[in-house]
């Protein structure tokens, strides 16, 4: 199996794993929320009972009296397992999101991996295509024009220096 196979096939391991710590963290604040929404009934209950107990007392309604007084001293009880089990929840959340920024970093790693690989191969089968063509051009060229262009050059580097090697500068009246 050759390594960029192998590299993809750990890329979608790696995307599986960010996904599964992903629900579990979607799942962990759902958990969450429901707690803060049964505290939140919890709360709204007691100002109820409250109300409740407060009508029963001026009414003289004895019933709905001990029926709200039982609700108001349950209510506490009821509210500090909730806020418990919401310490417990954060802390469980924190942990999912922390798992799930992990596993994110190791699929952006192996994907990094991945392009940088990728790139890598492009630019040698680019360097590699070119050195064909090179090679393609200089092998189609015919030899005899080379010749005459190089010896073309070194007679005409004698009108543009002097003899001792320096240059010298010519006028236009010669």
């Amino acid at each position: 199996m050759s390594g960029r196979r192998r590299m993809r096939r750990l890329l979608g391991l790696r995307f599986l794993e960010e996904e599964r710590e992903e629900a579990g963290l979607r799942r962990q604040r759902q958990l969450k929320q429901e707690c803060l929404n049964a505290l939140e009934r919890s709360e709204e209950r007691k100002a109820l009972a409250t109300r409740a107990l407060h009508a029963g007392l001026e009414s003289g309604d004895r019933a709905e009296a001990i029926f709200a007084e039982m609700a108001l001293a349950c209510g506490p009880m009821e509210r500090r397992i909730l806020q418990r089990r919401l310490t417990q929840l954060d802390a469980t959340v924190e942990m999912a999101a922390a798992a799930w920024r992990d596993s994110r970093i190791r699929r952006m790693q192996v994907e990094t991996l991945l392009e940088r690989a990728e790139t890598n191969d492009r630019r040698k089968a680019m360097a590699r295509e070119q050195k064909s063509l090179d090679g393609w051009f200089l092998s189609s060229r015919p030899q005899g024009l080379a010749a005459r262009a190089d010896e073309s050059f070194q007679r005409e580097r004698p009108e543009w220096t002097s003899s001792d090697g320096t240059g010298r500068a010519t006028s236009v009246h010669e």
